[in-house]
């Protein structure tokens, strides 16, 4: 078959090149594009919904001269309903949007309704637009790809740069700062975007680098003895982030926010360790700082479960199916 992915980004979590490895090698056809440009014109707030639709019109054009027989939007925030109906209307293909977050947080219910299928890992989310009326969801959670979730062995430098006991990698919000604040006389480094400008003191003080990706990320991952995993509490109401399986995948241990939805990846004790407060996490740190090899069994677990049951591989044939089950394409 052939697709036209329609992505935010070219590379990083927004490429989607896994996905795009992964449905080659299972025999597809596709083409990608981006609906968003990070450059000026893009954050100019006088000039950024025309040069929006300047965009989405070459993306329009794209379209029809592909004519691809499935679309897949990976979010698609900024695209109308107006724009969806053209594609379905002037290429015929089926159209899908695989959102990684709560839909109902972060796009307008109005450019849910245009699509044939909505992928979601987020199962409150799901019920929520299910009791609106829509019919089109599914349920498919995250997942870890081998080729780029995996443990690595750090150079002298690389320990120096990114090693630690306790680490946290996302960016900073305020209910992520007001936890840290409880764990920061701990021995912690926490990476991501915002820390350095965080209200408290000792929670600025345990800032690393604005970002780390590729092997810089692994990195972080092989070089803590613990990783810490915080949901987004609106993001991730029962389902599971992407992190829990990024880490799994990493062969790296982690401490995680309980989650309704956790017990259905990975085995609780044996394969993935939770806490449901601040005091929690801290007794939890202190126990496996205390007891590597249990730390490392688990993680040893986790990659076991991830890489047979939670694999990039596995969700694009599990997405293969229900494309030919519910649009007899395939």
């Amino acid at each position: 078959m052939r697709w036209l992915l329609v992505r935010p980004a070219a590379s990083g979590t927004g490429g989607l090149e896994d996905l795009r490895r992964e449905l080659e090698a299972h025999g597809q056809t596709v083409r990608a594009v981006v609906y968003r440009r990070r450059n000026p014109l893009y954050k100019n707030k006088g000039v950024k919904a025309l040069y929006i639709r300047w965009i989405l019109r070459g993306l329009a054009r794209i379209a029809r001269a592909e004519r691809p027989e499935v679309i897949l939007v990976y979010k698609g925030e900024t695209l109308g309903p107006d724009l969806l109906e053209r594609f379905k209307a002037e290429t015929g293909a089926v159209l899908i949007n695989l959102f990684p977050d709560n839909p109902l947080l972060t796009i307008p219910f109005e450019c849910l309704e245009p699509y044939d299928l909505i992928l979601s890992k987020e199962r409150y989310g799901i019920r929520a637009l299910e009791l609106a009326g829509l019919r089109t969801l599914y349920y498919l959670p995250h997942y870890c790809d081998p080729a780029l979730h995996h443990q690595v062995e750090l150079t002298p430098a690389e320990r120096e740069r990114y090693g630690a006991e306790v680490s946290f990698v996302g960016h900073h919000y305020p209910y992520r700062e007001r936890f840290f604040r409880e764990l920061a006389d701990l021995p912690l480094a926490l990476w991501g975007r915002g820390w350095e400008r965080a209200a408290s003191p000792a929670v600025r003080q345990l800032a690393r680098r604005a970002t780390v990706s590729d092997r810089a990320l692994l990195c972080v991952f092989s070089g803590s003895r613990i990783n810490l995993n915080l949901h987004h509490p609106l993001n991730d109401i029962v389902g599971v982030n992407d992190r829990t399986f990024f880490l799994a995948g990493s062969r790296a241990f982690q401490l995680v926010d309980w989650k309704a939805d956790l017990g259905e990846f990975f085995k609780e004790g044996e394969e993935i360790v939770t806490y449901r407060s601040p005091a929690e996490c801290r007794n939890l740190i202190g126990y496996y700082r205390a007891h590597p090899d249990e730390a490392a069994a688990i993680a040893l677990n986790a990659q076991r479960r991830a890489y047979r049951d939670h694999t990039c591989q596995r969700r694009v044939e599990e997405l293969l199916d229900v494309v030919a089950s519910r649009f007899g394409k395939g």
